[in-house]
């Protein structure tokens, strides 16, 4: 076989002239070789196989079975291989498909990535594209939970763009987002496109759906759906979305209103937006000056009457709160949950309580920071306001207030119920004449029973005394100790059903205990309940540690040691909390016995109830590789997906195959912006480009890891190297009398 560089070699000198043999003797080859390179009868490289090649056979029904099925797995082909005589192992199967292409690509599950892109023309006026965008992490006292949404229409031919924020994407906020958009670019196209979205579109067959049926009725448009997997067919809208998130919800402050906020969009895009340069056959003109040519059809003159309703909480002042404005009600319904349903196009709100009854009706005012009250309301809050309100003078601590005639009248009562003979008004007014010198006393409460004391007569094993017998006699013959010994009974009963084993166990102790202290009611059941509570956190605390697999410390090593002085600021990494952290990348990883970062990090997480896990980058790389294999992608996916701490430890100790870094990668991508990851290396960030073998890879993954990261650069000998230090010093103090190397 000829390398590539001696076929060239051979070439050129024929072209000089030379001839096969001294071709041949000139490199120290055959002359049969030679002749058949310059024949063009071999390739360079490439070495003949003198035998038949044994997977031929097999190659034919591998190919027609793959063209059947372009998503068979390669382990099932092998096991129908199996039963036709092929006599070969799996990864010889795997390399034969892979050297002669035997498997086709499937076209319809394609991405649309890497595909020809053609320009599509949108003449004026005739199509606007409509997408929704989810916003992440809204301002918390918008009360929209986690994510906002976006409605954006794009007109097609102008790239001219406006948005509507909305708390939800059901079909009213659509429709209401709709008009307000449509009205917002100047009018109506002939052509409404849309993502497929299920409030359009029905998701099984395709369609229109009904209830939007008479939406594009009353706006006069035609309803076009995206192909199924063409999400650039509607690229202006995408552009727009991709702006609006990066240049306008990215930089958005905290402290603004949905309404303040909605503002400062159509802000940006009359300002921003709209004096971008597009290019027309005319030469480059600004995206306000090309759509103000698009034939625009004028938008009707209300918007299609759907029902929009939302939930508020009342105010203590009463007021309702609905698009920047405040709306009052009854002040008896302060702090009530009702529900505010307005129609689109009507000119008044109605409010209603959780059953449906309308409570109060307004006239809709403009957004802003307007008050819509009614009179009656005011008056009604007015009165409750003065009727809670008082003009008498505030109690002094030492006033003397006397029982009055009402309280003197309850006394009388609860004396003569209790000394069982009336006691005439005449006389109750006479005992409640005594001096304060000697005040009434209450009648003594029976004296609580206590256990026997023990004493130094203390009878022979299996022979008690007579004073025992008659003492246990009496407390068996007691009608109080039956009756406690039922009550006693029935306690653990009562525990054993509500599942309180821990405190069942423990309640002859406890009551041990409160008889021998003469502990409270109140102290009794708090230490009672104390023992139940710290083994539920002790069995609480044994699920996260079990699922963590933290490795254990090797040959004892106990992690213990006294912290060094540090300012209060710099805390450790084991004691944040694992709301303030997102990624921690160690770098330059140290294995002292005195600090372990990612270890201690997923045990401190561990305890305070977060689910954690411990893994190697090389065993996670394996755990993927395996469920690519047997088709669990997924679930492994959602398994790492799923502690609130994730650790990854000896990233760049041991190579890793080639499929690593894309399932590390899928890894970090799915826990990105969403839970905590601790990665361990020792290699520095410049260098995970040659550990995980792709410098694109390696790229994507440091720009999701830094993002929001804490890097720690750890240095220092590792606990074995001390270990060993410390042998060889002690061993050399023994035989020579010092710690000094022998020089």
């Amino acid at each position: 076989m000829l390398t590539r560089e001696e076929d060239i070699d051979a070439h050129a000198l024929s072209a000089r002239g030379w001839t096969i043999s001294a071709i041949a003797r000139h490199l120290g080859r055959d002359r049969k070789t030679i002749r058949a390179y310059l024949n063009g009868d071999r390739q360079p490289g490439f070495r003949a196989c003198t035998t038949p090649d044994p997977f031929e056979p097999f190659a034919i029904y591998c190919a027609a079975r793959l063209a059947e099925d372009p998503h068979l797995w390669a382990t099932t082909l092998y096991d129908e291989l199996l039963e036709l005589g092929y006599g070969f192992s799996y990864p010889t199967l795997t390399r034969q498909l892979r050297i002669r292409s035997l498997r086709p690509a499937c076209e319809p599950c394609r991405p649309a990535t890497g595909r020809a892109v053609a320009v599509i023309e949108h003449p004026p006026g005739e199509e606007t594209q409509w997408d929704w965008v989810d916003l992440p992490d809204p301002p918390a006292h918008w009360g929209w939970g986690r994510c906002a949404h976006l409605l954006v229409g794009a007109l097609s031919h102008s790239s001219r763009w406006r948005g509507r924020l909305c708390p939800s994407m059901d079909q009213p906020h659509l429709i209401d987002a709709l008009d307000r958009v449509t009205r917002a670019l100047g009018g109506c196209t002939d052509v409404w496109r849309f993502d497929r979205m299920a409030t359009v579109i029905n998701p099984g067959t395709g369609r229109v759906q009904a209830s939007f049926a008479a939406v594009a009725k009353h706006y006069g448009v035609q309803v076009r759906a995206c192909p199924p997997r063409r999400g650039n067919r509607k690229g202006v809208v995408e552009k727009a979305n991709h702006v609006a998130a990066q240049r306008f919800w990215r930089t958005l402050p905290d402290d603004v209103t949905p309404e303040q906020a909605q503002q400062v969009l159509d802000t940006w895009c009359a300002k921003r937006g709209d004096t971008r340069l597009r290019p027309t056959s005319d030469g480059k003109a600004s995206v306000v000056t090309v759509a103000a040519a698009e034939p625009l059809r004028p938008a009707p003159a209300a918007p299609f009457p759907a029902t929009l309703s939302v939930t508020r909480v009342v105010s203590a002042q009463a007021l309702v709160s609905f698009r920047g404005n405040r709306y009052s009600v009854a002040p008896e319904l302060a702090g009530a949950t009702v529900t505010v349903t307005l129609r689109l196009g009507a000119g008044h709100l109605d409010i209603a309580t959780e059953t449906g009854t309308v409570i109060a009706r307004h006239t809709l005012a403009p957004e802003g920071a307007a008050m819509v009250r009614d009179h009656g309301h005011v008056l009604a809050l007015e009165h409750a306001a003065i009727t809670a309100a008082t003009s008498a003078r505030p109690h002094r601590s030492k006033q003397r207030i006397p029982p009055g005639p009402a309280a003197r009248a309850a006394a009388d009562t609860l004396r003569t119920r209790t000394s069982g003979s009336p006691t005439t008004p005449g006389a109750a007014r006479r005992s409640s004449s005594i001096s304060p010198a000697t005040p009434r006393q209450p009648p003594p409460a029976p004296p609580r029973p206590r256990p026997p004391r023990p004493t130094n007569n203390t009878p022979e094993k299996g022979k008690p005394s007579d004073s025992n017998k008659n003492h246990h006699r009496h407390r068996r013959d007691d009608p109080d100790n039956r009756y406690q010994a039922s009550l006693y009974q029935q306690l653990r009963g009562h525990l054993a059903t509500l599942k309180l084993h821990a405190a069942a166990e423990a309640l002859p102790r406890v009551l041990d205990q409160a008889t021998a202290e003469d502990l409270t009611p109140t102290a009794t059941l708090e230490r009672l309940f104390g023992i139940e509570v710290s083994a539920t956190e002790a069995r609480r605390l044994v699920a996260p540690l079990r699922l963590a697999t933290h490795p254990g410390h090797p040959g004892g090593l106990r992690l213990r040691h006294r912290p060094r002085r540090r300012p209060q600021a710099h805390q450790r990494a084991g004691d944040l909390p694992l709301h303030r952290i997102r990624h921690q990348c160690p770098a330059h990883r140290s294995t002292r016995p005195r600090q372990n970062p990612p270890r201690r990090r997923a045990g401190t997480q561990s305890r305070r109830g977060y689910r954690t896990y411990f893994t190697t980058a090389a065993d996670l790389a394996a755990r993927c590789h395996r469920a690519a294999i047997e088709g669990r992608w997924a679930t492994t996916m959602r398994f790492f997906n799923g502690p609130s701490l994730l650790v990854i430890d000896e990233l760049g100790y041991l190579p890793l195959p080639a499929e690593a870094a894309s399932a590390l990668f899928q890894v970090v991508s799915q826990r990105y912006l969403k839970t905590s990851i601790v990665l361990t290396s020792n290699r520095g960030v410049a260098s995970w480009g040659e550990v995980l073998g792709d410098t694109t890879v390696a790229a994507a993954l440091l720009d999701r890891l830094l993002h929001r990261s804490v890097v720690l650069t750890l240095e220092g000998d590792s606990y074995r190297l001390r270990d060993h230090q410390a042998r060889t010093d002690t061993l050399r103090q023994a035989t020579t009398g010092t710690r000094q190397p022998l020089r």
